[in-house]
């Protein structure tokens, strides 16, 4: 059994286990990465940002900075974070939700994802 620490602002936690961020993620998505993550024996951070308010933008990105894998579901987003996103795309361990299509953000990033099926090679089953 895994060991999983949940972080939410304004905590932080300073460790070598494995790390995500999950930016205003979907219900099916927190979902879906609870039950990938359930079935793995390796222990992880995640730091959930879903805040109602947009004020802990420091927080946001220094752990953007700080973690291994970012998900970011953008139609979920408030509008001050959602601008930050080609930032948050523009790094390689971002992967990224829309409905919607953005010609730009399919140019900076290929890793647009549709669910969290890419997780098994990260965290393995």
């Amino acid at each position: 059994m895994s060991d999983i620490k949940l972080v939410t602002p304004p905590d932080r936690l300073y460790t070598q286990e494995y790390s995500f961020l999950l930016i205003y993620p979907s219900s099916i998505i927190k979902e879906q990465f609870q039950n990938l993550i359930a079935q793995s024996n390796l222990n992880f951070h995640v730091y959930l940002y879903d805040l109602d308010t947009d004020q802990e933008y420091e927080w946001l990105l220094d752990t953007f900075n700080h973690v291994d894998t970012v998900i970011l579901d953008i139609d979920n987003c408030k509008p001050t974070v959602r601008s930050l996103s080609s930032y948050f795309i523009s790094r390689d361990k971002t992967y990224w939700l829309t409905n919607g299509e953005s010609p730009v953000y399919n140019i900076i990033s290929k890793n647009r994802i549709y669910n969290l099926d890419f997780l098994v090679d990260k965290i393995g089953e």
